[in-house]
């Protein structure tokens, strides 16, 4: 009985997603437009709908591009609010976030004010609960090739680390987790200096689907969108490990109740709960943890709306780092299920969030985390505009909506010759001199593309295939 049996989201039901079964394209064009004051908007930002009947106005009733200041001046004339099309835009709306926050960065880079004090923290500022931020903040320190060697050693090294914890447990001896702290120190470097490289492993999926944990899995979404908000390096670390041993008391949970595929009865449900508590008591009893870390475990199956447990905590009453477990674990869980068949994309996933927003989870986290990951995540399957289909190999920070994309497949659906990548921040049109765009993304399996082999296929053309992620 290995250890990474028990890293796996509840298999409790009824579960709070189902595989939806509307046109994911027509969800994802409603799910780009984003509404905002007339005084947000900027140049390039392409305005689709406005506060108020389009007749009467001077303006294009299509909608337009906004190309200087004339532009917002005569719109504040006509409107307070517009609703921006995300997609069509060609600079990024700034995040809103509700918490006030510290970039990671080096703290050479500069200065926090918060609440008009001085800190020689990173830079950071917040405008009536909006989170301004500073695009060369989040500038990467690394490129992919050289991370991408880094984590995948690394990769072994946590897997272990975690396997060895939950079988001293379940075999009832004493463990350390000093270990473990440490290796989470080494994912929040590697992340912090390239997202990418860890998000590339974390996403391949072997044969033994528990090769790479939900656990693991998630501690990487939530060092990914602990490094956007801005957490200082103690905070992401200590997320870090929160998040990898938040399943640790289910090594107290039957073994038969973890590996239930169907719905489990209320009593049986009861007792899967109680593994936070079996959770927190484990950490509490060892040495080297301390109370952020617990706290992470203690709050991550609570829910923003007080439905969840084991408290039924509400809004703030669940702390930062809770609140983002949560998140991370919700998402990981509908796009790397038990069942890959029931695996939601990562579009479907992010649209998910977006309509429980504000119900669940806290609104202003679930925008930051959108913006965090993508709704085109690193190593996801796409189809664009002209009919083509890759895969997504790198993020451009400034614009997730046009990443670095691998085609694989022709308009045509036929795989191509030659596979090409392209930059879509710098390849404007197609072929025809049509716009291109991602127009959606595809659940794996989609034209009988094995994903995972594709992912894998990318980082042995960087690393080769000696590499230990291949290892086995």
């Amino acid at each position: 009985m290995t250890g990474r049996l028990y890293c796996m989201p509840d298999q409790a039901g009824p579960r709070p997603f189902q595989k939806s079964t509307r046109n994911t394209r027509l969800t994802l064009a409603e799910f780009t437009q984003e509404k905002i004051p007339v005084r947000e908007l900027a140049e390039g930002m392409y305005v689709s709908s406005l506060d108020r009947p389009w007749v009467g106005t001077p303006f294009p009733l299509q909608g337009f591009y906004i190309r200087n200041e004339d532009d917002i001046r005569r719109l504040h004339q006509y409107c307070e609010f517009v609703t921006v099309d995300t997609l069509k835009s060609r600079v990024p709306i700034k995040g809103r976030l509700a918490v006030p926050v510290r970039r990671y960065l080096p703290a050479a880079q500069g200065r926090t004010v918060i609440s008009g004090r001085k800190s020689s923290a990173p830079a950071c500022s917040l405008d009536k609960g909006r989170l301004v931020r500073d695009p060369k903040v989040y500038r990467r320190t690394r490129p992919l090739k050289q991370e991408l060697d880094q984590a995948s050693k690394l990769h072994g090294d946590i897997s272990k680390a975690v396997d060895e914890v939950m079988d001293k447990l379940a075999a009832g001896r004493p463990t350390t987790l000093r270990s473990t702290r440490k290796i989470a120190g080494r994912m929040v470097d590697s992340i912090a200096r390239n997202p990418d490289a860890f998000v590339w492993i974390a996403r391949i999926r072997d044969k033994d689907e528990y090769t790479y944990s939900h656990c693991v899995r998630s501690s990487v979404w939530a060092i990914t969108f602990g490094r956007h908000l801005g957490l200082k390096k103690n905070s992401l670390e200590n997320l870090a490990l929160g998040v990898l041993l938040s399943d640790i008391g289910k090594t107290e949970i039957p073994e038969s109740l973890l590996i239930r595929d169907d719905i489990l009865s209320e009593s049986e449900y009861e007792m899967l709960k109680k593994h936070v508590e079996y959770g927190v008591g484990i950490l509490s009893n060892c040495k080297g943890i301390n109370d952020e870390v617990i706290s992470v475990v203690m709050t991550c199956h609570e829910k923003y709306n007080g439905t969840g447990y084991p408290r039924g905590l509400k809004g703030d009453q669940i702390p930062l780092l809770g609140r983002i477990a949560g998140i991370v674990d919700f998402y990981d869980a509908v796009t790397c299920p038990r069942k890959a068949e029931a695996a939601l994309s990562p579009s479907e996933a992010m649209i998910r969030l977006h309509h429980i927003r504000g119900d669940e989870f806290q609104e202003e986290l679930v925008d930051e985390f959108i913006q965090a990951i993508g709704i085109y995540p690193t190593g996801s399957l796409v189809e664009l505009s002209s009919g083509e289909v890759g895969v997504i190999t790198e993020q451009n920070e400034a614009r997730r909506l046009r990443p670095r994309v691998l085609l694989i497949l022709d308009r045509h659906k036929q795989p191509l010759k030659k596979q090409q990548e392209i930059d879509l921040m710098q390849t404007l049109e197609d072929r025809n001199g049509e716009r291109l765009n991602i127009t959606s993304c595809l659940p794996e399996g989609s034209y009988g593309i094995d994903l995972s082999a594709y992912r894998r296929n990318f980082i042995e053309r960087f690393l080769g295939l000696g590499n230990p992620l291949f290892h086995h």
